[in-house]
């Protein structure tokens, strides 16, 4: 147990010092610098957020769309959007997970990648934890949406996937792909909330 403490220590204060060291407002990922196993390195991040993206314009309001890909075959497995006038916890991310197969239907989470036009707020990102997925794709950072007025908890989705306390493998945060359209979604929705 006080080995794993220490192991989560030396995690949280490499983590706390790589932010300081790159400037502390982004945890943008570049794809081609981070490790990830061999069926994730050759997914095409534009294109699948660009389904992600598709999602997110069937509420132009609260444009929070995401998508599940299998990285094996490169075929999606789910999609989602919000849905907080039904449920507030039914968000993008928490909408696509939900549509995700049954296990009886061989599928299996570690295959699979997430790919989300907003940042997972800390609910969303702790059940990706959960799904035990390794990759998770977003376009606009928790910071713009705080800009644009979208409530978020100030809680960075990596700060979730550093504070699980349990070994269940790794979860890659890529950001800001096709960031500028995406940020134009949300941009477009604090303007709509502004007419109304």
């Amino acid at each position: 147990m006080l080995e794993k403490l220490e192991k989560i220590a030396r995690r949280s204060f490499l983590c706390g010092a790589a932010g300081i060291l790159a400037g502390a407002s982004s945890l943008r990922a570049d794809a081609r610098s981070v490790s990830l196993p061999k069926q994730f390195q050759n997914l095409d991040h534009e294109r699948f957020m660009r389904l992600a993206i598709e999602q997110a314009n069937k509420v132009p309001a609260c444009p929070f769309g995401a998508v599940v890909v299998n990285a094996k075959s490169g075929k999606l497995v789910a999609e989602g959007w919000v849905k907080a006038d039904k449920n507030p916890i039914w968000h993008g991310e928490m909408t696509a997970i939900y549509n995700c197969p049954e296990e009886g239907e061989a599928f299996n989470w570690q295959d699979a990648c997430l790919y989300t036009t907003g940042e997972s707020c800390p609910m969303c990102q702790a059940a990706i934890v959960w799904t035990k997925m390794p990759l998770v794709v977003y376009g606009s950072s928790i910071p713009f949406l705080q800009k644009c007025k979208f409530g978020q908890i100030n809680i960075r989705a990596q700060k979730i996937v550093d504070a699980a306390l349990f070994d269940y493998g790794n979860c890659t945060i890529i950001g800001g792909v096709l960031e500028n359209e995406c940020n134009a979604l949300f941009e477009r929705a604090k303007l709509l909330a502004g007419q109304s």
